[in-house]
């Protein structure tokens, strides 16, 4: 007990009890991290009612590559100025705070730049829009559909159902393949046929299927001809355009139509045959 009434009598130069200053500045610290959390989970409602309304304004406007972009680049900002407010209710000054935000921008210019480069490339991706939400696009060896563009990178979903995330100052440096850019797509295929069939006719039966093959453009010219001799087969372009929504879907079931048709025509697709022959090597 004497040693409780030791601490609890001592007193600063100002002649305050220290044991008191401690349990009020305690107190008030509570106080200020309650504040600090409420102002943070209002701050956080509000911003998804932002974000809602800006999705609901801009849906009639912009793309849904400029929306994504504008929701990220919206929350990222309004986060900021949330932990900015955060850290005045909690006692800091203005005057340290710019001192702070001096010191951090100083550091991230310096050791941050492919950060600052992502924000960057993603604003020119968003303006310049070599590709959009749901094109396909071809980049670092990775193909796929466009599925989202934020504020520091492009996510492409691949055929085989993967997500490949690039930095955006990736994709801007990159040499991009977009398919979808054009309103038309072309179907090249390369058709093999047996140098026992009639290849005039093979040319013939490709060319009715390119004038009647529903999916395609028949307004635009094809171009179907015998363009190489292999060892085993006598190859034909076929070259046909059809619209680039649907286009793998269309590519696909005309190599089917094509296999029937031909197996009808009975203009043989040469394939790779194994002949086994079996000798008798017994002296009997």
């Amino acid at each position: 007990m004497d040693f409780l009434a030791t601490i609890t009598a001592l007193e600063n130069e100002d002649g305050k009890k220290i044991f008191e200053v401690m349990v009020n500045d305690t107190v008030s610290l509570c106080v200020r991290v309650l504040v600090f959390i409420l102002i943070f989970y209002i701050g956080k409602k509000l911003i998804n009612v932002v974000l809602t309304y800006v999705d609901l304004m801009s849906k009639d406007r912009f793309d849904v590559g400029a929306r994504q972009f504008s929701k990220s680049f919206i929350k990222l900002g309004m986060y900021i100025i949330l932990f900015l407010v955060g850290l005045l209710v909690f006692g800091f000054k203005e005057q340290s705070i710019i001192t702070m935000i001096s010191a951090v921008g100083l550091g991230v210019g310096i050791s941050l730049k492919g950060f600052l480069s992502n924000i960057a490339g993603g604003v020119v991706i968003l303006f310049t829009k070599p590709f959009t939400v749901g094109e396909y696009i071809e980049v670092n060896g990775a193909f796929g559909e466009v599925y989202k563009i934020d504020v520091f990178s492009t996510h492409i979903n691949t055929l085989d159902s993967k997500r490949v995330i690039i930095p955006n100052n990736v994709m801007l440096n990159s040499n991009v393949i977009n398919h979808d850019a054009n309103e038309y797509r072309r179907i090249k295929l390369e058709i093999p046929v047996s140098y026992e069939c009639d290849q005039k006719r093979a040319v013939e039966v490709l060319e009715n299927i390119s004038k009647t093959y529903e999916g395609l453009e028949h307004d635009r010219k094809p171009f179907i001809n015998i363009m190489a001799y292999e060892d085993s087969s006598v190859n034909i372009y076929f070259i046909v355009w059809t619209k680039r929504e649907g286009y793998y879907r269309t590519r696909g079931n005309l190599i089917a139509h094509i296999i029937e048709v031909f197996n009808k025509e009975n203009i043989e697709i040469p394939y790779n045959k194994l002949d086994v022959n079996i000798k008798n090597c017994r002296g009997d």
